[in-house]
C-alpha cells in the first residue's frame, strides 16, 4: 500500500513533497513519516532541477551570529562554527539549488567592520570589491542589532544589492524584545527577514527574497552618499534613529541565566579557579577516567590480535615482518591514542558551543596583558591543544600585527593533540600512578614558557603599537549534541586521514630504514643498531645524551620532523623486535617495552617528554607561520623552538639529577 503524503514541510506543496519522496519512503510497511524520510525529502527538494540560472551570493556577518552555522544548514557543508572570531578564516564555497537556481553560496570570515584593521577585515573588503557578488547576505545576531548593523552600511557601500537575516530571532523572543522588520527594512533600504539558522527556520523565505534581489537597484544608494561609514559616532547616530520607535530590549538586557552565569564565572577571582578546574577534569576526562581504559581494553588488544592473525596467515619472511611489525605496530601505535584526542576535541567543543570560550579569554585578559598579549590571543592557545595549524591561521581574528605575530610565534609551544601519544607512553612506562598529573605538568610548562617568551618578544622582537580591541560575550547556549560529535569527527577525520597517508608511508620507510642492511648469519650485532636507523641515531647521539636520551629515542625525534604522531610509530618499530620472546610476553606495549629495557629512567623520560613539547613544530606549523607571518618567522620559529627544547630538556635532566 502507498503512503499518503504527510509531511508538513514549509514552502513546498504537496505534490513537490510527493515528488521529493524516494519509493522505498512511499512504500515503507511502517507507513510513518519518521526523521530519516524527511531529511531524504528536504535534501531531493534543495537539489531540484536546475533551469540554468545561477547567482554569487556574499555571506558577510559579525562573529558569532550563527553565518556559518547558517552556511552549514543551508549548504550542507561542515564548516566549524564556534563563539569566537577568527573561526571562518579563510572563504568557503557551497552550491545548491532554490527554486530551480543554481545559488554559489560564498561564506567569508566573521568581521566587526570594513576598517582595513586585520586580515579579515581586509579580506572582506577585497573580495566585495573584485569578484561578481550579484547578491550580498548580511546575517545580523538580532539580539545586537546596534552593533550589527555597523558592518551592514559599510557594506551596502559596494552598490551591491543586499538582503538582511535577523539570526537567532526565537532567541530575541524568548527574552520577550521586538522588531518591526518590514519596517526597518524601508528605512535601510532593503529587505530584512527573521530566521534561526540552527534549525532551518526562515530560510525558504530568505533565499526566495536573493533570488528576487537579482539585479535589482538598491534602494540604500542615496542614503549611502550621505553616511561617512569611517565616521563610527555618525554610523551609531544613523543606526539609533533607524531603530527608534520599531526596536524595543527587554530591560534586563542579556537573558536572566546569562547574567546569572557570568555573576560567577566570570567573577575576579571565582573565574581563574572554576577555569583550573574545568582543565583539570578536561585532562582527567582526556587521559584517566575515559581515554585511558578504552586504550587499554578496547583498541590495543584489538591490534595485538590483528597482528597475531595476520602473522599467523603469513609465511616466514621480511613481507610478514613489514606487515606485522611496520604497518600494524606503526600505524596501530598511534591509533591506540584516537580516543584521547577525540575526547580532547569534544572537551574544547563544548567549551566553544556553550559560550565559555569567550569568557575565558575575558578572565586570562589581565594575565595575558602581563605578557604583551590581550584576551583574544587565548583563543589560538586553546585552539593549539588540537592542532598549531588551525591556531596559528586563527591569530587573523588579532586585530593588532604586534599581538598577533607573537601569538602566532608561541602558537606552537602549547601541546597539540598529535604530541599527546609521546606523553602518555612515558607518561604509563615511568609514572604509572600519576599519568595525568604528569601531562598536566608538561601541559603547565608549555604555557608557561609560550608566556615568558611573549613577553620576551614583545619587548624586544616586535616592536610596533597596542590598539584597543572588541571582545563579545555571546549568549550561553546549551552544546548541541550533534554540532559536538560532528566538529569532534570533524577534526577526528582529519587525524584518521592522517594516519592512513603520512603515518603509514612514514611507518613503512622507517620499517626498511630499521631493517636494512640485514644482519649476516654469525655477526654479532643487533639488526636496529645495524641498520640505517641506527647508524643515524648513533651518529646523533651524543647530541642528546645530555638530556638522558638513548639513540632509538634521538631517531624518534628526527622522524617527528614531519609529524609528532610517527614518534610514537618509529618507537614501536624499534622496540618491537630488540627483547626475547619471554621478554616479549612481558612487554606487551611500547610503555613497558621502554621500561623493561633499562635503558631509560624517569628523568630522561620527563626530559624526553619536554623536547617533544617544546621542539620544532610539525611541517605543516612551519608552512602555516610562513603563509601568515612570512617564510622569516618561519625560519625563526624552527630554529628557536628547537634549541629552546634541547636547553630546557638537558637542563632538567643535569639539574633533576643533584636531587
Amino acid at each position: 500500500k502507498k503512503n499518503e503524503v504527510a509531511l508538513d514541510i514549509e514552502g513546498a506543496t504537496p505534490e513537490e513533497i510527493d515528488a521529493a519522496t524516494p519509493n522505498f519512503c512511499k512504500f515503507c510497511p511502517e507507513e510513518k513519516d519518521c526523521e530519516k524520510k524527511k531529511k531524504t525529502v528536504l535534501s531531493n527538494l534543495r537539489f531540484r532541477k536546475w533551469n540554468g540560472q545561477e547567482i554569487n551570493v556574499a555571506l558577510v556577518g559579525n562573529p558569532n551570529c550563527g553565518k556559518t552555522t547558517l552556511f552549514n544548514h543551508i549548504s550542507g557543508g561542515h564548516e566549524k562554527e564556534g563563539n569566537y572570531c577568527g573561526v571562518t578564516v579563510d572563504s568557503k564555497v557551497g552550491t545548491f539549488i532554490h527554486n530551480g537556481c543554481k545559488v554559489h553560496l560564498v561564506d567569508l570570515p566573521g568581521t566587526y567592520s570594513l576598517a582595513s584593521y586585520s586580515p579579515e577585515e581586509k579580506y572582506v573588503e577585497d573580495y566585495l570589491k573584485n569578484n561578481k557578488v550579484d547578491v550580498i547576505l548580511n546575517v545580523l545576531d538580532a539580539n545586537n542589532l546596534e552593533r550589527n548593523l555597523y558592518l551592514t552600511l559599510q557594506c551596502q557601500k559596494a552598490g551591491v544589492p543586499m538582503v538582511g537575516a535577523l539570526n537567532m530571532y526565537d532567541e530575541l523572543e524568548k527574552r520577550g524584545d521586538s522588531i518591526d522588520h518590514e519596517e526597518l527594512g524601508k528605512r535601510l533600504g532593503m529587505k530584512f527577514m527573521p530566521t534561526t539558522s540552527k534549525y532551518g527556520k526562515g530560510l525558504k523565505q530568505l533565499f526566495d527574497e536573493i533570488l528576487a534581489a537579482k539585479g535589482t537597484t538598491p534602494k540604500f544608494t542615496k542614503q549611502t552618499e550621505l553616511i561617512d561609514t569611517n565616521n563610527t559616532g555618525e554610523c551609531f547616530a544613523f543606526i539609533n534613529q533607524a531603530l527608534e520607535g520599531i526596536y524595543t530590549k527587554n530591560k534586563d538586557g542579556k537573558s536572566k541565566i546569562t547574567s546569572r552565569i557570568d555573576a560567577i564565572v566570570t567573577n575576579r577571582w571565582l573565574g581563574f579557579i572554576i577555569f583550573a578546574l574545568l582543565l583539570f577534569l578536561m585532562f582527567k576526562i582526556t587521559f584517566d577516567w575515559v581515554g585511558n581504559p578504552i586504550m587499554d581494553y578496547v583498541i590495543d588488544p584489538f591490534f595485538g590480535w590483528l597482528g597475531e592473525v595476520v602473522g599467523n596467515l603469513l609465511p616466514d619472511g621480511w613481507v610478514k615482518d613489514l606487515i606485522c611489525d611496520g604497518i600494524i605496530a606503526g600505524v596501530g601505535g598511534v591509533v591506540i591514542f584516537l580516543p584521547n584526542i577525540l575526547l580532547l576535541y569534544i572537551c574544547v567543543s563544548i567549551m566553544e558551543e556553550s559560550g565559555y570560550m569567550a569568557r575565558a579569554a575575558l578572565i586570562l585578559d589581565r594575565i595575558m596583558r602581563v605578557f604583551g598579549l590581550h584576551g583574544k590571543s587565548f583563543v589560538p592557545m586553546i585552539v593549539g591543544f588540537g592542532c598549531n595549524v588551525p591556531a596559528i591561521m586563527s591569530t587573523r581574528g588579532i586585530e593588532n600585527r604586534k599581538n598577533r605575530l607573537v601569538t602566532i610565534l608561541v602558537a606552537s609551544l602549547f601541546s597539540c593533540s598529535a604530541r599527546a601519544p609521546i606523553y602518555n607512553v612515558f607518561a604509563l612506562a615511568f609514572f604509572e600512578n600519576h599519568v595525568s598529573l604528569i601531562i598536566a605538568s608538561v601541559y603547565a610548562v608549555g604555557i608557561i614558557v609560550a608566556l615568558i617568551l611573549a613577553k620576551i618578544f614583545s619587548l624586544f622582537l616586535v616592536k610596533e603599537q597596542e590598539m584597543n580591541y572588541l571582545m563579545e560575550l555571546p549568549e550561553y547556549r546549551l552544546p548541541s549534541v550533534r554540532n559536538v560529535l560532528k566538529h569532534t569527527w570533524e577534526r577526528g577525520k582529519q587525524y584518521l586521514k592522517k594516519m592512513g597517508t603520512v603515518i603509514l608511508a612514514a611507518s613503512i620507510i622507517i620499517w626498511f630504514l630499521s631493517n636494512f642492511p640485514r644482519v649476516e648469519e654469525g655477526e654479532d650485532i643487533d639488526q636496529n643498531e645495524k641498520s640505517c636507523l641506527g647508524v643515524i641515531g648513533k651518529f646523533v647521539e651524543p647530541v642528546f645524551k645530555p638530556m638522558g636520551a638513548n639513540w632509538q629515542m634521538d631517531v624518534g625525534l628526527l622522524t617527528g620532523f614531519s609529524a609528532k604522531e610517527v614518534v610514537v610509530s618509529t618507537l614501536n618499530i624499534l622496540y618491537g623486535g630488540e627483547e626475547d620472546a619471554e621478554e616479549e610476553d612481558a612487554a606487551a606495549n611500547l610503555s613497558e617495552k621502554l621500561k623493561a629495557s633499562g635503558e631509560v629512567n624517569s628523568r630522561g623520560a620527563y626530559a624526553y617528554m619536554l623536547f617533544s613539547l617544546l621542539y620544532f613544530p610539525c611541517i605543516a606549523t612551519v608552512a602555516a607561520v610562513g603563509h601568515e607571518a612570512g617564510w622569516k618567522w618561519a625560519g625563526f620559529s624552527a630554529v628557536y623552538t628547537t634549541v629552546l627544547a634541547w636547553i630546557v630538556s638537558t637542563l632538567f635532566y643535569q639539574i633533576s639529577g643533584l636531587f
